[in-house]
């Protein structure tokens, strides 16, 4: 594939999913999982529909989310995980099957925006859960809570390593 950008990526991305029947995972290559996250965010999806990995640290801080103050926390006994609502997250997210006919006209529409696609959503009642703590990290400065993602990449990159 020569998508050029990251839009083109994304587009194309979309566009190999039409092909694709039952639930997706959209994942951003620079996304850090635990070995067990596609799993739990493929169990929560039957019940929670719309689904990220990533515990956002800013969605603590700010103050400006359309959702701030109206949070909800669940219990998702599938993946033995508590799940908390979220205003947005970026273009890495699980959509159930039932759920994407409601979604993916808005996320084409929005490309890149992702904060803008998730607030649209929002307005059109379809929450975004995200897990707590986070099953994934966005390898951005501000990794998600809860989870020593430093420590654990440490281990990756040395298991990864030759012996000498």
């Amino acid at each position: 594939m020569n998508a050029c950008s990251n839009e083109g990526s994304l587009l194309a991305t979309y566009e190999a999913a039409k092909e694709i029947t039952g639930d997706i995972y959209f994942v951003e290559d620079d996304y850090l999982h635990l070995p067990a996250s596609i799993k739990l965010i493929a169990l929560a999806l039957p019940s929670l529909g719309l689904v990220t990995g990533y515990d956002h640290e800013d969605r603590y801080v700010r103050d400006d989310d359309l959702s701030f103050g109206k949070e909800m926390i669940i219990f998702d006994k599938a993946s033995n995980r508590h799940w908390r609502t979220a205003e947005s997250t970026t273009c890495t997210f699980a959509i159930s099957e039932a759920m994407r006919p409601k979604v993916e006209p808005f996320a084409r529409k929005f490309m890149l925006l992702d904060r803008k696609l998730f607030r649209k959503l929002y307005k059109k009642k379809i929450r975004l859960w995200s897990p707590v703590p986070g099953l994934t990290t966005h390898v951005d400065t501000a990794l998600a809570p809860g989870f020593d993602w430093s420590a654990f990449n440490d281990q990756l990159t040395k298991a990864r390593s030759p012996s000498v």
